[in-house]
């Protein structure tokens, strides 16, 4: 297994940085050298990267490139970047978004997740996702990985929505699990249940099938749903493995523990921190605050209890600025500003608990602070825990 698995603290992952579009390059004008050089003068150790070959939609994140820019960026060369990073010591990690492909499922409808009273599940947002049961997409997605290791020769592999589906960022404290559905009770993968449990369905049909599993099986769904998430990521691991050994495998963690809506990160999403430790190196927990309306020693706490139970490398991904703030979400009463000070405090408390270290999302969030607004506060404080070593 990759170097990243032990207890211990993991140096290489202490500040991070997401990079899922290329503004750096298109909208800021800066060349490969000189971004690895700002990033190392920061203090970043790691990056997790959208790249052409594992391209990400263009949703919450807006990654599209604008016609105008569409020159510039026929010269952008992924393996350019990546050298330079690793000229610079920083770790390249190539993100790939396995269960939200909005284009894959339009392509074909029946990748679709079903809820327990039968209803295929509708976009809300930007977001909708497709089951972890799905064959195909699964090879399809192994695939691109494998071309994209070959190509690139990252340090680690990102699989982002590596989960069973949900909008998870709707989750604050003042709802309830009964507020949201779970997935997937779909015919198809009703039967792979059966096949691997051995449970025998009274029906395949949805309501029924899942009022019978919730009176009398719910263990075994929970258990088998949560084994389909490690088993996809054993095989992205044993593909990426085979063609580079070395290579580390970082998981894009829920942010909930097992007190939170009934343990939905697993009865709902599928994943069990301890069976995902069988087949990940480093955990990267979703830890957005604002997000969520928790507060900014939250991150420190969700990260801990991860890491407790994971007994793996483990990372709490910080925002930069306030998100989900219109539309759909204005009601949802989530603060408008992340003040430098909360975001400081949220990092600083993750530096002092026992989790490896933090990411930041977006790094185009803190180039816009730093260049266009020349507030600097934010990259003052990742160049602090840099500096002290409590990253």
């Amino acid at each position: 297994m990759g170097s990243g698995r032990n207890a211990g603290r993991d140096p290489a992952f202490a500040l991070g940085m997401k990079i899922y579009d290329n503004d750096w390059y298109l909208r800021f004008g800066l060349g490969y050298d000189q971004a690895a050089a700002l990033l190392a003068e920061w203090g970043v150790t790691f990056v997790i990267a959208q790249s052409r070959l594992l391209p990400m939609p263009d949703s919450a994140v807006k990654s599209a490139v604008r016609p105008e820019l569409a020159e510039r960026y026929a010269s952008y060369d992924d393996r350019r970047f990546r050298h330079a990073l690793a000229n610079r010591g920083i770790l390249y990690v190539a993100s790939c978004l396995m269960f939200f492909d909005p284009d894959a499922l339009a392509a074909d409808p029946s990748l679709g997740a079903v809820d327990r009273h039968g209803r295929p599940m509708q976009q809300q947002d930007w977001y909708i996702g497709i089951p972890p049961t799905r064959a195909a997409h699964v090879a399809s997605k192994v695939a691109r990985i494998e071309a994209a290791v070959r190509a690139l020769e990252p340090d680690g592999i990102h699989l982002g929505f590596m989960r069973w589906p949900g909008f998870w960022e709707l989750w604050m404290p003042q709802h309830t699990p009964a507020d949201f559905p779970d997935y997937s009770y779909d015919a198809a993968s009703l039967r792979q249940f059966e096949a691997a449990t051995g449970v025998s369905l009274p029906s395949l049909e949805a309501a029924t099938a899942a009022g019978w599993i919730a009176d009398n099986a719910r263990t075994e769904w929970v258990d088998w749903k949560c084994r389909v998430v490690v088993d996809v990521i054993a095989r992205v691991r044993e593909a990426a493995q085979a063609i580079a050994p070395d290579i580390r495998l970082v998981l894009n963690t829920l942010p909930f523990g097992r007190s939170d809506y009934d343990n939905a990160v697993e009865r709902v999403f599928g994943q069990r921190f301890e069976w995902l430790a069988e087949v990940v190196d480093v955990f990267e927990v979703m830890a957005y605050h604002q997000i969520l309306k928790r507060p900014p020693e939250w991150p420190a706490a969700i990260g801990s209890e991860v890491k407790a139970r994971s007994r793996r490398a483990t990372v709490c991904t910080l925002q930069a600025a306030p998100l989900y703030l219109d539309g759909m979400h204005a009601r949802e009463g989530r603060h408008r500003t992340l003040p430098a000070e909360e975001f400081a405090e949220a990092s600083r408390a993750v530096a002092r608990s026992e989790v490896d270290g933090q990411v930041f999302f977006l790094w185009t969030d803190f180039l816009r602070q730093a260049i266009e607004r020349n507030d600097w506060s934010r990259v003052d404080v990742i160049r602090g825990l840099a500096r002290s070593g409590r990253a």
